[in-house]
């Protein structure tokens, strides 16, 4: 059987250094994303009967992390509230719970990180981070 449980899947962001050190972000909850397609370019003419397309350049998306807020992850969730207020591309990694891992790395801009309180509630945070250029699968 190839599925595994995601408990244990962690969400990095580099530090921009070189070697570049990746800092999970803590109290993550859930991981959405790549959420990526291709683009669809027209190509039909005055002579097509019917629409002809081509594949056009695949955007791989954005990328959703929800967690528990913690102002206190300087190297996580600090630092993801810095790239958005920069506006620095950085990079990321999702290390999957398989054996051996499987880790996504991409690059990207963190859009947004937006909080959520509620009555009787935890207060969470869910960041949007828009990547650019391709997916690595390892």
């Amino acid at each position: 059987m190839a599925s595994f449980e995601s408990q244990g899947t962690t969400f990095a962001i580099g530090d921009g250094a070189s070697p570049e050190v990746f800092s999970v972000v803590g109290e993550v909850t859930s991981i959405a994303g790549p959420s990526g397609q291709a683009s669809v370019i027209d190509v039909s003419t005055l002579a097509s009967t019917r629409r002809e397309k081509i594949m056009g350049l695949p955007d791989e998306g954005q990328i959703q992390v929800s967690m528990n807020l913690d102002p206190g992850d300087t190297s996580g969730q600090v630092a993801m509230r810095t790239a958005r207020d920069t506006r620095e591309q950085t990079n990321f990694q999702i290390t999957l719970t398989n054996s051996p891992a499987t880790v996504l790395e991409f690059a990207g801009y963190v859009l947004s990180f937006n909080l959520s309180v509620g009555v009787d509630q935890v207060i969470t945070a869910e960041a949007t981070v828009e990547v650019t250029g391709a997916v690595t699968w390892s």
